[in-house]
C-alpha cells in the first residue's frame, strides 16, 4: 500500500511539472472554485494552480514520494510504521492545501494542519526529549497561528477573505505586517528559531520533509507568494532579522557537533538567506533557491539517516569516518549535495546563490548588509566543508558498522531523483525561469569575488582545529546556546512558570486532600493540568506578541 502511495506522488509530481512548464510558457493561470454547499450563504473552497504552485507541489511531491519509499527500510522495524506512513501522508496534504489556496481562510487548514501533524511527528518516540521537543515546536507555531487568525479578521472586515481581491487599501499595512510575523514563525526566523533544532528528535525521514519542503519553507512560500503586500519599512526589518538568523545559525553550525543539528541548522541559514533575498523584492530568485534547496537538503537528510543507522545510531560526526571506502555511492550523493549547499560551482545551489549574491553586488546594499550575508556565505562553505572533512576525510572511527546488503540498493534507488535534482535541477531552472538575470557582466575581481570568499572558508576551516580551543568558553556558550534563544523557550518558561506553578498546586493540593480526600484533590490535579497548558500558550503568545510590537515600533521610529 505505501509502495502504491509513493508511486503515486511521484507520478503526480511528474504531472504538476508538466503543467508548471505548461502554465509557464503560456503565461496562463487557473483558478478554480468548489462551491460544496449553497444556501442562504455559499461555502467554498479555490484552489489556484499557476506557474509558481505546480512547480513547488511538483517538488513537494517528488520528495515526499522519495522519502515514503526510503522510510520503507528505514523505518521497518518500528513497531507504529503504519501510523508514522499516515501521519506523513496527512502532512503532505496539509502543505498542498497551503500550496494551492489563494484564500486566507482555507489556507488556515493547512496551515494549522502542518502545526497539529508535525508535533505528533515530532513526539513519535514518546521519550521526554521528543516529547518536550514537540511541545516548543507546537506552542512557538502557535503564535503565528494567532497572527494569521487577525490576518483573516482583517480580511473578513474588508468583505472578501481572498487576498487576489485587494492589491491596495488602508488596512494592508497591518494585514502584512501581521503575516510577516506568522511567517517568521514558521520559518524559524529570530526570535523564533529555538524550535527547528529542537525537532530534530523526530525520525530522521521526517527530518528530510520538513526541512527541505514543508514545514520551514510555509513561512519562506508565503512571503513569496503575498509578497506584494510588504511595505518598505517591513522590508527593512526582515532584511535584519533574516540576515542575524544566517550569521547566528552558520556560527552554531561550526561548533556543533551533531550530525542532524548541523544539517538543521544550515537549514536555518538558507531560510535566513531566502528571506533576505525577498526583503531585496526579488521574489523569482528567492523561489528559485527554495526549489533548488528542497533537492538537496532532503538527500543531506536522507544520507545522513543512512549513516546515523549503520552506526548504531551514533550522531557525534567525530565517531565517523572511513566512509568512503564502505558506503562510498552513498558518501558520494551525501557529498555532492553538501558541495551543492554550500554553491560548489555548476551543481544545483551554486546557480541559485550565485545569482542572488550577484545581485546583491549590483545593488546600493548598505555595508554592513553587504558584509554580513558574504560573512553568513563564508560560514555556510565553512560547515559544509568541515562535515566532508569528518565524513569523508578523517581515517578513524569507533562505532563499528552493521554489515551491508541488498537493502542498500532499494535505499539507494529512493535516493536517486533527488541525486540527479541535486546535479542538473540549478542549470535547467536557470534556463527556464531565470533566464533574464543569466547576463550579468562584471569586473574581473567582482566576478571571483565569492569564489574567493569561498576558498577563504575553505582555508580556515582546514586550520579549525588548531585555534577552536583558544576560543573562550563564555563565547563558545553563547553560541551554541543560539544566543540563548533556547533558554528563552526552555529554561525561562521551566523556571518562572512551572516552577512557581508547581509550588502553588503541591500546597493546594495538600491543604484539599487533608480536608476533601483524595478524590477531589485528583480531579483538581488533572483541571489545573489542563489550565497550565493553557495559561504557559496564552503567556507564551502574549511574551512573543508585545516583545515582537517593541522591536518594530522601535525600529520604524
Amino acid at each position: 500500500m505505501f509502495f502504491i502511495m509513493s508511486f503515486f506522488f511521484i507520478f503526480s509530481s511528474v504531472v504538476m511539472f508538466f503543467l508548471s512548464s505548461l502554465f509557464l510558457n503560456l503565461n496562463f493561470s487557473f483558478f478554480v472554485q468548489w462551491n460544496f454547499f449553497s444556501s442562504s450563504f455559499s461555502v467554498s473552497f479555490p484552489l489556484y494552480f499557476d506557474s509558481v504552485s505546480c512547480v513547488f507541489m511538483g517538488m513537494v511531491l517528488l520528495i515526499s514520494g522519495s522519502i515514503i519509499f526510503y522510510s520503507q527500510f528505514y523505518m521497518e522495524h518500528e513497531i507504529y510504521k503504519s501510523r508514522f506512513f499516515f501521519l506523513m501522508f496527512l502532512f503532505v496534504v496539509s502543505m498542498v492545501f497551503l500550496i494551492l489556496s489563494p484564500n486566507f481562510f482555507c489556507m488556515l487548514l493547512g496551515w494549522d494542519g502542518l502545526g497539529l501533524i508535525s508535533f505528533c511527528l515530532v513526539m513519535y518516540y514518546q521519550n521526554f526529549k521528543s516529547v518536550s521537543s514537540a511541545v516548543i515546536t507546537a506552542l512557538t507555531n502557535r503564535v503565528g497561528d494567532v497572527f494569521i487568525l487577525a490576518t483573516i479578521a482583517m480580511y473578513f472586515s474588508m468583505g472578501s477573505w481572498s487576498y487576489m481581491n485587494f492589491f491596495y487599501s488602508a488596512n494592508i499595512y497591518w494585514v502584512s505586517l501581521f503575516f510577516f510575523i506568522a511567517s517568521l514563525t514558521k520559518s524559524a526566523q529570530i526570535p523564533f528559531s529555538a524550535w527547528l533544532p529542537a525537532a530534530m528528535a523526530a525520525p530522521t525521514p521526517v527530518s528530510s520533509l520538513v526541512h527541505s519542503s514543508t514545514l520551514v519553507t510555509a513561512g519562506v512560500y508565503i512571503m513569496i507568494r503575498f509578497g506584494f503586500f510588504l511595505s518598505p519599512e517591513i522590508k527593512k526589518i526582515l532584511m535584519f532579522i533574516s540576515l542575524l538568523t544566517m550569521i547566528m545559525s552558520g556560527l552554531c553550525g561550526v561548533l556543533e557537533y551533531d550530525l542532524k543539528k548541523i544539517i538543521a541548522l544550515s537549514t536555518l541559514s538558507q531560510l535566513g538567506f531566502m528571506m533576505f533575498t525577498i526583503s531585496l523584492g526579488f521574489f523569482d530568485l528567492a523561489f528559485f533557491h527554495l526549489i533548488s534547496h528542497a533537492s538537496f537538503k532532503a538527500l543531506l537528510f536522507m544520507c545522513a539517516g543512512l549513516f546515523i543507522h549503520q552506526f548504531s545510531d551514533n550522531q557525534d560526526i567525530r565517531n565517523f569516518g572511513l566512509l568512503d571506502k564502505n558506503y562510498f555511492f552513498s558518501i558520494c550523493m551525501f557529498n555532492v549535495a553538501n558541495l551543492s549547499l554550500c554553491g560548489f560551482p555548476f551543481l544545483s545551489g551554486f546557480f541559485s546563490k550565485d545569482l542572488i549574491l550577484e545581485m546583491c553586488m549590483m545593488g546600493d546594499l548598505h555595508f554592513l548588509f553587504f558584509f554580513l550575508v558574504m560573512f553568513g556565505t563564508f560560514l555556510t562553505v565553512f560547515y559544509s566543508f568541515r562535515l566532508f572533512i569528518f565524513l569523508s576525510l578523517k581515517k578513524v572511527y569507533i562505532f563499528s558498522y552493521d554489515s551491508l546488503n541488498m537493502k542498500f540498493m532499494k535505499i539507494h534507488l529512493s535516493m536517486l531523483f533527488l541525486y540527479v535534482f541535486s546535479i542538473c535541477l540549478g542549470y535547467v531552472g536557470s534556463n527556464l525561469l531565470m533566464f533574464p538575470y543569466n547576463f550579468i557582466v562584471f569586473p574581473f575581481f567582482l566576478k571571483i569575488f565569492v569564489l574567493l570568499i569561498c576558498l577563504s572558508s575553505l582555508m580556515f576551516c582546514l586550520m579549525f582545529s588548531s585555534f577552536y580551543w583558544k576560543v573562550g568558553a563564555s563565547f563558545i556558550i553563547f553560541i551554541s546556546q543560539m544566543w540563548f534563544l533556547t533558554f528563552l523557550k526552555t529554561d525561562f518558561l521551566k523556571s518562572f512558570v512551572f516552577n512557581l506553578s508547581t509550588k502553588f498546586s503541591k500546597s493546594l493540593y495538600g491543604f484539599i486532600e487533608e480536608y476533601f480526600g483524595l478524590k477531589v484533590s485528583y480531579s483538581l490535579k488533572m483541571f489545573s493540568y489542563l489550565l497550565n497548558s493553557f495559561m504557559t500558550q496564552s503567556f507564551i503568545i502574549l511574551f512573543m506578541t508585545i516583545f515582537l510590537f517593541l522591536v518594530f515600533f522601535l525600529c520604524v521610529g
